[in-house]
C-alpha cells in the first residue's frame, strides 16, 4: 500500500481537497495517513464533508506529519513548506505531487517532471520523484494539440475559445506553448485564446481552429495513434462540441472536423477531475508503477 498525505490549501472547506479525498479513499492501493492545512483545526474530515462518513476517521490537522509517508499531494505551490522541501531533498524514496490552479512549472526541473502524462509518461515511470500538474486550461490545450505536434504538423497559428469559466487564458496558452515546443521544436506560431460560452457545470470546453493541408482522415489517424496506448483521451464520432456529462471522469473527449484547409478540434474535460485531482492521481499511479487507470475508471 502507498502511504499518502495531503497538505493545503489554507481554505478549510476546499473543493480540490474534497475531490482528491474522494479519489484517494476509493483507490485500492492507497493508505491515506495524514491530511493537513495551514488553517487545520482537528475537525474530522467526515464532519467537513459528511459524504465521507464511515469512510475515514482522519481529521484536518494544522501540523503535517511527514514521517512514514511515501507520497505527499501539495495543493498550491505556496504550501511547499521548508519541511516538505527538506523531506523531498533528503528522502530519496519520498514522492511529491504539486497540484492546484496556480501556474505550474513550465519545464522539467531536476527530477520534478511536468505532469502531462501523454508526453512525459516514460520520465514519470523511470525514476522521477515528483511531478507538477499543468493548469487545467493548459492541459486541455495540450491534449487538443499534442498529436499534431508529435507528428510535426502543427504549423499555423491556433485560435482557441475556452469555455466553462476559464481564467488566466494568456498564462495557460503560454504554458501550453512551451510544452508543445518541447514536442515540436519548430512550432513558433501563436496560440490565441479567448473565452468561450459557459458550461452547465465545471466542465471546460475548447474549440481550436488552425490551418493544415493534412486530410481529415489522416488527422484522425494521427490522433487515434497518439492516444491508442493511453487510457483517458479518446476521439469520439460526431459533429460539433462534445455534449457529455463528464463530472467525476478523468477522460478527455475530442472531436475533429475539417472544411477546406481549416481544421477544428473540439475537446472537453471535467475541470476538477481531469483538470486537477484525477490527473494528480494518474501521476501517482505512474510514479509508483501502477496501472494508469487504477482508481480512475469512468
Amino acid at each position: 500500500m502507498i502511504k499518502v498525505g495531503i497538505y493545503g490549501p489554507a481554505e478549510v472547506n476546499s473543493p480540490v481537497r474534497k475531490q482528491l479525498l474522494r479519489l484517494l479513499l476509493r483507490h485500492p492501493d492507497v493508505d491515506l495517513r495524514a491530511v493537513a492545512s495551514p488553517m487545520g483545526n482537528a475537525t474530522p474530515l467526515a464532519q467537513l464533508h459528511p459524504v465521507y462518513a464511515g469512510e475515514t476517521e482522519l481529521t484536518l490537522e494544522r501540523v503535517l506529519k511527514l514521517d512514514g509517508l511515501d507520497v505527499l499531494f501539495v495543493i498550491d505551490e505556496e504550501n511547499l513548506t521548508d519541511d516538505i522541501l527538506a523531506k523531498y531533498a533528503d528522502d530519496k524514496d519520498f514522492r511529491l505531487i504539486v497540484l492546484g490552479k496556480t501556474p505550474r512549472l513550465t519545464a522539467d526541473s531536476g527530477d520534478m517532471v511536468y505532469g502531462f502524462p501523454e508526453y512525459n509518461r516514460k520520465a514519470l515511470v523511470r525514476g522521477a520523484r515528483g511531478a507538477v500538474n499543468p493548469t487545467p486550461e493548459a492541459m486541455l490545450i495540450e491534449l487538443a494539440l499534442f498529436p499534431l505536434a508529435k507528428f510535426g504538423v502543427l504549423d499555423s497559428e491556433v485560435n482557441i475559445a475556452v469555455g466553462g469559466g476559464a481564467s488566466e487564458l494568456a498564462v495557460a496558452a503560454a504554458e501550453a506553448h512551451r510544452m508543445l515546443e518541447l514536442v515540436q521544436p519548430a512550432f513558433s506560431h501563436a496560440i490565441v485564446c479567448e473565452c468561450g460560452p459557459d458550461t452547465t457545470y465545471e466542465r471546460i470546453d475548447l474549440k481550436a481552429t488552425l490551418h493544415t493541408s493534412v486530410a481529415l482522415d489522416e488527422v484522425e489517424r494521427i490522433y487515434n495513434e497518439t492516444y491508442e496506448d493511453h487510457n483517458f483521451t479518446y476521439v469520439v464520432p460526431g459533429d460539433g462540441p462534445v455534449e457529455e456529462d463528464l463530472r467525476g471522469s478523468n477522460k478527455c473527449l475530442i472531436r475533429l472536423a475539417k472544411e477546406g484547409e481549416d481544421l477544428t478540434v473540439y475537446a472537453s474535460i471535467d475541470a476538477m477531475t481531469r483538470g486537477v485531482t484525477g490527473n494528480a492521481v494518474h501521476l501517482m499511479n505512474l510514479l509508483f508503477g501502477l496501472y494508469e487507470r487504477t482508481g480512475l475508471s469512468i
